[in-house]
């Protein structure tokens, strides 16, 4: 009899355990799903950092905690204090305001943790809440300062201006937009000032320097924006044509010089959205492209983000990659740049050439959205047809004396022909 109660008492205690630990397991996987849906900031994969790791690194200013392990430029640290003094003196926060929006960066401390790769459990929650708040703050009244002067915020040399502004559209050096949003609407309450520009237009109007952030603060896709290196990939998307992401399609074969023997034409768009090539009857029409000195670290860190965040919809990817199979070398970032398809800030053709061909290192190739143009583009370049009439434009057609010349000894020749026929007959 005692045995069968201990027996009873085991197999209850055993029961217990199992619940417990499926309890565990459910409660584990539904924080690892939800740490996954928040998750929206992440550390650059090694092989991507591997081929430049400079173009993800901050150059002046840390911003949020993935950059908070390596040397936090003591100056900068300081600003970001002179900055929030200054904007709460501006707004007239008191200490009861102030003590508010700790709260609530408390109160979100765990939605914002998931929103970063790492876990980062050395940092205490007084000093994580202590970073956004100063972070967030600083981002704000910079952006401000920025919108109400040309060239940048008056404590700032223009050179620091814009490593500032290239910092922050860094994929590890950012802070999610809800927060800042958050203190933003607090220190600058839409009810109390009509005339407020809202966050998300303010962070919009400051990147105005990209030609693709024109005028769509209202786009759909921008709205729901989750950082600034979302938001920059939102703009250059917007307005993108609806195409299929296939996985292993067919690639572009041949470089911009060769499909110009082909006879392809090559026209620039107006349009601003970049993805939006098209190729219809022999002519290759791509919106233009713009290459200064800030298009590497864009670029880079919106591919990182896309590899992270966005592998399925890879479109700026998968641009790149088009854009890379076109050019191969000097030579045909020449033919574009005449064709005005490449506006090159660089002045040198070898050296867009060089970064354009460097973007798809350690970058998978499995998918891409621009399959079906590179297919019409082979086959047109396979056409013999298409050689024949290329070869007999490009080389006996190039310009009205050419051409001219050629038609006369055409003539001639057909004369002389059939001055023999007759001296014959």
């Amino acid at each position: 009899m005692e045995n069968d109660i201990e027996q009873g008492n085991d197999i209850e205690m055993a029961s217990n355990i199992f619940k417990k630990l499926a309890t565990e397991v459910i409660q584990g996987a539904q924080t690892a799903s939800k740490r996954l849906s928040e998750c929206c900031i992440y550390s650059v994969p090694k092989p991507l950092r591997n081929v430049n790791g400079k173009a993800y690194s901050p150059l002046l200013i840390s911003i949020g905690p993935l950059n908070r392990q390596n040397t936090r430029p003591e100056a900068m640290e300081k600003e970001k204090l002179k900055y929030f003094k200054k904007l709460t003196e501006r707004v007239g926060m008191d200490k009861k305001k102030i003590i508010d929006i700790l709260i609530s960066i408390e109160n979100q401390e765990e939605r914002l943790r998931h929103c970063y790769s790492e876990k980062f459990e050395s940092i205490e929650s007084h000093d994580f809440v202590e970073m956004i708040l100063l972070d967030a703050v600083f981002i704000i009244q910079f952006l401000l300062e920025s919108k109400d002067h040309d060239n940048g915020p008056e404590n700032f040399e223009p050179r620091m201006t814009f490593d500032i502004r290239e910092d922050l559209m860094l994929l590890e050096n950012q802070l999610p937009f809800f927060i800042i949003q958050e203190i933003y609407d607090q220190v600058n309450p839409p009810s109390q000032d009509a005339t407020a520009i809202p966050f998300l237009d303010l962070a919009t109007l400051h990147f105005r320097k990209y030609t693709f952030s024109q005028g769509v603060q209202t786009s759909p896709s921008v709205q729901g924006s989750r950082h600034f290196t979302d938001l920059l990939r939102n703009l250059m998307l917007n307005g993108a044509i609806q195409r299929s992401y296939k996985i292993y399609p067919m690639k572009l074969k041949y470089s911009a010089v060769m499909l110009r023997e082909a006879g392809v034409k090559f026209q620039v768009t107006k349009d601003k959205c970049l993805v939006n090539i098209e190729f219809e009857e022999g002519e290759l029409k791509i919106p233009q492209l713009e290459v200064d000195h800030s298009f590497e670290r864009l670029v880079r860190n919106i591919m990182a983000l896309e590899q992270c965040c966005y592998p399925s919809e890879a479109y700026v990817c998968s641009y790149i990659k088009f854009m890379d199979n076109l050019i191969n070398s000097a030579e045909d970032v020449g033919l574009l740049v005449r064709k005005g398809i490449i506006l090159n800030r660089l002045g040198d053709d070898a050296a867009v050439s060089n970064i354009i061909n460097h973007f798809c290192e350690n970058i998978g190739d499995s998918y891409t959205c621009f399959g079906d143009i590179s297919q019409k583009i082979n086959a047109h370049y396979e056409s013999r047809f298409n050689h024949m009439k290329a070869t007999l434009k490009l080389v006996y057609f190039p310009n009205i004396w050419r051409g001219t010349a050629t038609v006369a000894a055409a003539i001639l020749l057909i004369l002389t022909l059939i001055q023999t026929i007759k001296s014959f007959l």
